[in-house]
């Protein structure tokens, strides 16, 4: 369960523990928004396995991007030198991809981790991109192919994860109406709790 998720029963629990007889679980149309939400969110084993591919795509596309030769194509063949530039990024990129997705493994609910897994990932996309231009006019044309293919590939799998993220906002927007919601039932039903009256 999310953070928010878990508020809301916190929320509820406050109660229980303060006011003891109380109902024991969350009321019937919380109870079906939690299941509802729920539902449609993937696992932690199931977003894991999509991290899983995503390292591997990234990993085969830093090995092909390692064996391009930038420097000469400026050099042998009159390339443009920021391919240079580009080339340079892409390496660092995907070693900041990497450290991101390691951390979303360990935390596979964490929004803002997601996102910033997935933005990294456009942007590696860009650059690499642009660099398959290149590679497609300077580089032999094995390595121009097996690129863009790589890239295709990590499109598929950067298109799942966000899916997932789009899912995992969603349940966060709900788990957090669930925690309001039953966080205001409980001061509503403390507020009406009597007085106590002190012992002189």
């Amino acid at each position: 369960m999310s953070i928010a998720g878990r508020l809301a029963g916190i929320a509820f629990l406050c109660g229980t523990a303060i006011f003891g007889g109380w109902q024991t679980s969350l009321p019937p149309d919380l109870q079906k928004q939690e299941m509802k939400q729920q539902e449609g969110l993937e696992n932690a084993w199931d977003v894991r396995a999509i991290l899983d591919h995503l390292s591997k795509d990234d990993q085969q596309l830093a090995s092909i991007l390692a064996a391009l030769k930038p420097q000469q194509w400026a050099d042998q063949k009159g390339a443009p030198t920021p391919y240079i530039l580009q080339w340079q990024q892409t390496q660092q990129q995907t070693r900041d991809v990497a450290v991101v997705e390691h951390a979303l493994m360990q935390q596979t609910d964490n929004l803002s981790l997601g996102l910033d897994l997935y933005f990294r990932l456009e942007a590696l996309d860009i650059t690499a991109r642009s660099l398959s231009e290149g590679a497609s006019k300077y580089a032999d044309r094995p390595t121009a192919e097996n690129l863009k293919a790589r890239l295709a590939q990590n499109f598929t799998d950067r298109e799942r994860l966000r899916d997932y993220l789009k899912d995992l906002a969603t349940s966060t927007q709900q788990n957090f109406k669930i925690a309001d919601a039953e966080a205001q039932r409980c001061r509503g039903m403390i507020s009406k709790e009597p007085p106590k009256t002190v012992r002189k």
